[in-house]
C-alpha cells in the first residue's frame, strides 16, 4: 500500500498576508513569554540586602534564648533548609528536662495502656 503526496490542486493556499499575520503573532507572544532578567541596578540591591541579613544574623547574640530564625528568602535555600546535613546543631538538653520528658512518657504510656484495657473504669474514675 502506498501513500501518495497530495498534489499541488488539492492543497488550500493561504495568502501571504495570513502568513505574515501568523509569524508577527507568534514573534509577540514569544516575546512577551520570554523570561526577564533582573538589571544590574536590582542584581547589585539584591546582593546588598542579602549581605545585611547575613551580617545582622551573624551580629545576632548565640545565647540559648535566641529569636526563631527567619525563613529562608530563595526556593533553594528553602529546598536544603529540610535536608539532614544541613541541619543547624542542636543545645543538648538538661539532665532536669530529660527526666521530666521521660516521666511524661512513662506516664502517658501508662495511661494509654489503662484505657485500652479498662475504657469503662478507666472513664467512671475520670468522671467520678
Amino acid at each position: 500500500m502506498t501513500i501518495e503526496p497530495p498534489s499541488a490542486a488539492e492543497e488550500p493556499s493561504l495568502p501571504d498576508e495570513v502568513w505574515e499575520q501568523f509569524a508577527n503573532d507568534s514573534l509577540r507572544a514569544i516575546r512577551a513569554s520570554a523570561p526577564k532578567e533582573p538589571s544590574a541596578r536590582a542584581r547589585i540591591v539584591a546582593r546588598r540586602l542579602r549581605e545585611e541579613d547575613q551580617r545582622a544574623a551573624e551580629a545576632e547574640p548565640r545565647g540559648w534564648r535566641r529569636r526563631r530564625r527567619e525563613r529562608p528568602h530563595t526556593p533553594s535555600q528553602a529546598a536544603a533548609a529540610w535536608r539532614p546535613d544541613n541541619r543547624p546543631p542542636r543545645r543538648p538538653m538538661s539532665p532536669s528536662i530529660r527526666r521530666l520528658r521521660a516521666l511524661a512518657g512513662v506516664l502517658l504510656v501508662v495511661a494509654v495502656v489503662l484505657v485500652v484495657l479498662a475504657p469503662d473504669r478507666t472513664w467512671s474514675w475520670l468522671t467520678g
